[in-house]
C-alpha cells in the first residue's frame, strides 16, 4: 500500500535538513555503435570543490531562454532511455515544497485546467496523462516540503513503506516510474542550508544520477527567496552553469516570474509561489498568469511539448 504523503500548503519543512552524499557514477551511458551512429560521452562524476566563482559571477541570468532549446546531446540521452525500457509517457517530479504541492501539475492530472490560448498543449496533456501512474498527478517520492539538493539523494529521507532499502528518494521514485524525464528544481531551502560549493555538488550529482538512469534531467532556475537575494542570484547562476556543463535543458523559471507580483511569490509565505485569487494554477488566461505557480505550470507543459516535439524528428 502507497504510504500518502500530507501537502503542507505554502510551507517548506526547512527543519527537514540532510547531510551530504556521495554518487559514485557508472561511466558512460552509450554502448558499442555503428561510426556513423551518434553515441553519448562518458557523463563525468561531480567533484566537491571545483565549483569557479569567478566564471559563475558572470553568467547573465537575463540573456538566457525562458522556454529551452533541446539539444542533440539532450535527445540521445532521452532515446538511450526509451533503449534501455523507460517509459516514454512517464517524468517525475524532484524538489522541494514548491514541486511537492496540489498546486504545482496535478490540477492537470485532475482535468481541473482551462488551455486558453494554448490549446496545442492538449497533447501533452494527453501524451502524459494517459499512463496509468498520471505523473501530472503523481505525489513523487522524490519531491518532498524541506528537501534540499542534498536531501533527494540521501536513503534516510526515503518512505520506508514504499522504497526498498538503501534507495534515496531519487532512485525510489525513478525504479518505479522508470521515467523518460526528470523535472528538477531545487534553491529555496538550499540558499539556507547549504554553501555554494555543496549546493553544486548535490545538484549535479542529482543531474548524473538520472543521465546514469537513462533519464533526461531538466533542470529549472527557481524564484528568489527575498531573504537571500544575493545567494538566490548566486545559485541560480550554479543552476545555468550546470545545465550548461551537461547540456541538457534548462527552464529559466526566475526569468519568467521577474515582471510578476513580488516576483512571483507568495508575499505572506516566502517559500511558496503565488496562486490567482481564484486557486486556477492551471487556468492558463488573463490576470491568472500573473501568478508563480500558474506560470511554472505553463512553462512545464511547453518545455515537455518542445522535448516531444525535438525526439519525434
Amino acid at each position: 500500500m502507497m504510504l500518502k504523503r500530507t501537502f503542507v500548503a505554502g510551507m517548506c519543512l526547512t527543519g527537514l535538513i540532510a547531510a551530504l552524499v556521495i554518487v559514485t557514477g557508472t561511466g558512460g551511458l552509450a554502448g558499442a555503435a555503428p561510426e556513423s551512429t551518434p553515441t553519448l560521452t562518458p557523463v563525468p562524476d561531480p567533484v566537491m570543490g571545483a565549483l569557479d566563482l569567478e566564471a559563475i559571477a558572470k553568467i547573465d541570468l537575463s540573456t538566457y531562454p525562458i522556454i529551452p532549446e533541446i539539444s542533440e546531446h539532450a535527445r540521445l540521452i532521452y532515446q538511450e532511455g526509451l533503449a534501455r525500457g523507460n517509459d516514454p509517457h512517464t517524468f517525475i517530479k524532484v524538489g522541494d515544497c514548491m514541486t511537492h504541492t496540489p498546486d504545482f501539475l496535478i490540477p492537470l492530472g485532475q482535468g481541473e485546467y482551462s488551455l486558453g490560448e494554448y490549446e496545442s498543449l492538449q497533447q501533452v496533456i494527453d501524451y502524459f496523462g494517459g499512463n496509468e501512474q498520471n505523473p501530472f498527478s503523481r505525489e513523487s517520492q522524490a519531491s518532498a516540503g524541506g528537501f534540499n539538493a542534498a536531501s533527494v539523494l540521501d536513503s534516510m529521507w526515503a518512505n520506508p513503506e514504499f522504497c526498498q532499502a538503501g534507495e534515496s528518494p531519487l532512485t525510489c521514485e525513478s525504479r518505479i516510474m522508470r521515467p523518460s524525464i526528470a523535472l528538477i528544481m531545487f534553491g529555496t531551502n538550499d540558499v539556507q542550508y547549504l554553501t555554494e560549493g555543496q549546493f553544486d555538488f548535490s545538484l549535479r550529482s542529482v543531474v548524473v544520477a538520472t543521465i546514469h538512469d537513462g533519464t533526461l534531467p531538466i533542470l529549472s532556475t527557481f524564484p528568489e527567496r527575498p531573504e537571500f537575494p544575493d545567494k538566490s542570484l548566486l545559485f541560480n547562476q550554479i543552476v545555468v552553469q550546470i545545465a550548461q556543463d551537461y547540456d541538457i535543458p534548462l527552464i529559466n523559471l526566475w526569468l519568467a516570474l521577474e515582471p510578476l507580483p513580488d516576483k512571483g511569490i507568495d508575499a505572506e509565505e516566502t517559500t511558496a509561489m503565488s496562486v490567482p485569487p481564484d486557486g486556477g494554477v492551471c487556468t492558463f488566461t488573463g490576470p491568472n498568469l500573473e501568478a508563480g505557480f500558474t506560470v511554472r505550470n505553463l512553462l512545464t507543459l511547453q518545455t515537455l511539448d518542445a522535448v516531444l516535439k525535438a525526439v519525434s524528428q
